[in-house]
């Protein structure tokens, strides 16, 4: 009878490589990757060399009962200190900490500073605390960080000459408050190569001059800043190319060194009709852009300014409705977007719902009769009014190739098929016009 010969089971994931394991481990959160200590010598102190550190205060409370709240977050705390300050013998890639009240500050500047010895580079805080908090200092030296997210519960009080972000590629603000004219100012000087920066829902009570001037920005968000319909916004970014817009009319605007602007997405909250000379400044300065989003309430305030701004570089213009029943009202007096395509000469084109165009302009546009390509409108319907706009565009448009009818949600199947009767039979300039009816 055979020798029965027993072979022991390699263990063929233990054997890979440190640099093979720890990419494994990284597609866990931080506290399970701790976790696999328990399996084997082998992995006891992996989770040491791991390169992103994501804790989340949130996470671990959620699973946790009332009374237990207070130790939670004690224990969350010492697992936090535990990772950054004794087992610090690798580089920290990405630092992620989101968390709530009752976290102490002491500790909190701490995380920062070892995050920030180890070389972060991308760094995301995620703090709500009973009150506002500054930065720590040591964070507006961190020569190794690319991307910068602050959201919740802290002061920019930046003094000036002490950032120095040589690596700072992407800057995302949210609900962060500025203390003076000089926070964003004294910020950006020390950002040599940033492209990308996002305030979000920033708090500007304390700002008359809210001045962002930097030569190497790329794209720039400004998603509503509270209380800042009194301050002077002052753009001066000549390497911009994304530029996106949503909030209220401010007092004054300064928009300077545009010239490179490929895109913009204005959505102008229309709170304060006093201000609406504030809004002629800020078209003007993107009248060059190739390509506009242009939302109902922005557009009524374009139209009132005097004299209307010529897009003599414009190719591409989409006027999107979000509420249409509510936006469609700031449409008065008439003017629509007829009005706007007098000052298109280049478009190429264009989107719009159908009840933006007020009326069809006897002296054709320009654009229409030479430049317009590609029309979609949304939001048809088979009345008659509707059908007529439709059929304009048919019969002016000498170089347009494709027409596309987004209909109403409440317009059926037959109707669809009466609309595409009635266009197709209708007159056209174009003789290589597409029409598509959805």
């Amino acid at each position: 009878m055979g020798k029965e010969v027993k072979r022991k089971k390699a263990d063929r994931i233990s054997d890979l490589p440190d640099s093979i394991l720890t990419h494994i481990l990284s597609f866990l959160s931080t506290k399970e990757a701790v976790r696999t200590s328990i399996l084997s010598t082998r992995w006891r102190y992996l989770f040491a060399l791991l390169p992103n550190l994501h804790f989340d205060l949130e996470d671990v409370l959620r699973r946790k009962n009332f009374n237990s709240y207070t130790a939670s977050v004690e224990n969350f705390m010492s697992f936090v200190d535990r990772m950054l300050f004794l087992y610090n013998t690798t580089n920290v890639d990405k630092f992620r900490l989101k968390c709530r009240s009752m976290i102490d500050s002491n500790r909190f500047y701490g995380w920062i500073s070892a995050a920030v010895h180890r070389g972060v580079k991308h760094l995301d805080l995620n703090i709500y605390l009973d009150k506002f908090i500054t930065l720590p200092d040591v964070l507006f030296t961190c020569r190794t960080l690319v991307s910068l997210k602050v959201d919740k519960d802290f002061v920019l009080d930046v003094p000036r000459g002490v950032v120095h972000l040589p690596n700072l590629n992407t800057l995302h603000l949210e609900s962060v408050k500025f203390l003076n004219d000089d926070s964003i100012k004294n910020l950006l000087s020390g950002c040599s190569n940033l492209e990308d920066m996002v305030l979000k829902q920033c708090y500007m009570e304390n700002i008359s001059k809210f001045n962002i001037s930097h030569q190497l920005l790329k794209r720039l968000t400004i998603d509503y800043l509270y209380d800042g319909y009194h301050c002077w916004l002052m753009i001066d970014t000549p390497n911009l190319a994304y530029f996106k817009y949503l909030d209220s009319i401010k007092a004054r605007y300064s928009m300077e060194n545009l010239q490179s602007l490929v895109k913009a997405d204005i959505y102008i909250f229309k709170t304060n009709y006093t201000l609406q000379g504030g809004a002629t400044t800020l078209f003007r300065g993107i009248c060059n852009v190739p390509s506009l989003i242009l939302w109902v309430t922005s557009l009524e305030l374009l139209l009132s300014c005097k004299p209307l701004p010529v897009f003599a570089t414009l190719v591409k213009l989409k006027i999107p409705c979000y509420d249409l029943c509510r936006e469609y009202s700031y449409i008065r007096g008439g003017n629509g977007l007829e009005t706007l395509l007098s000052s298109l000469p280049a478009l190429e084109k264009l989107e719009f719902s159908q009840e933006v165009l007020c009326f069809l302009p006897e002296n054709v546009p320009s654009c229409l009769l030479y430049k317009l390509k590609a029309i979609k409108i949304t939001n048809f319907t088979d009345e008659k009014h509707c059908i007529g706009k439709a059929k304009y565009f048919l019969k002016n448009g000498g170089a347009l190739q494709k027409l596309t009818i987004l209909t109403a949600p409440d317009v059926s199947v037959e109707k669809q098929l009466k609309i595409s009767s009635v266009l197709l039979a209708s007159p056209r300039e174009s003789k290589q016009l597409c029409i598509l009816i959805v």
